[in-house]
């Protein structure tokens, strides 16, 4: 009786403990095959909420370099990243793990928006599938 209160026990904390709610990508799923123009809007509230959470970093350390910013960004995401001149690519989603959502509307966006809190003008490109890849780059001229 005692090793079935714990199996039931271990169970119910297996349960608690289960990993990221599948609610909003399934959401965001219907609606992008049922709503006109919702990837777009998709893409410029990922925009947004890049920028809202850049500001919030940008408000509490002081970054100043694109390399900065693209380390930081790794670090607080758990997200592998290396850099070059001017170039980070990132071995894995930094939006993923800040939005629980895998899009290419939102990963863009976020990134994209991010950096821009930085002032900091960039280019991104996915290579997204099984496993993310994202190349940032400083766009030319800037």
């Amino acid at each position: 009786m005692r090793g079935e209160k714990l199996t039931k026990k271990w169970r119910l904390i297996k349960l608690s403990k289960m990993q990221r709610s599948d609610f909003a990508p399934r959401f965001i799923e219907e609606c992008l095959n049922s709503v006109e123009g919702i990837s777009e809007m998709l893409y410029r509230y990922s925009v947004g909420y890049g920028i809202e959470k850049g500001k919030e970093v940008r408000r509490n350390i002081a970054l100043k370099t694109f390399d900065d910013v693209a380390e930081f960004l790794g670090m607080v995401t758990g997200v592998t990243v290396d850099k070059g001149d001017d170039v980070a690519v990132y071995s894995g989603c930094p939006a993923y793990a800040m939005t629980d959502v895998k899009r290419n509307e939102v990963c863009r966006g976020f990134v994209e928006g991010f950096f821009k809190a930085f002032n900091l003008d960039v280019e991104v490109e996915l290579s997204c599938g099984e496993a993310c890849r994202i190349r940032v780059r400083v766009k030319a001229g800037k």
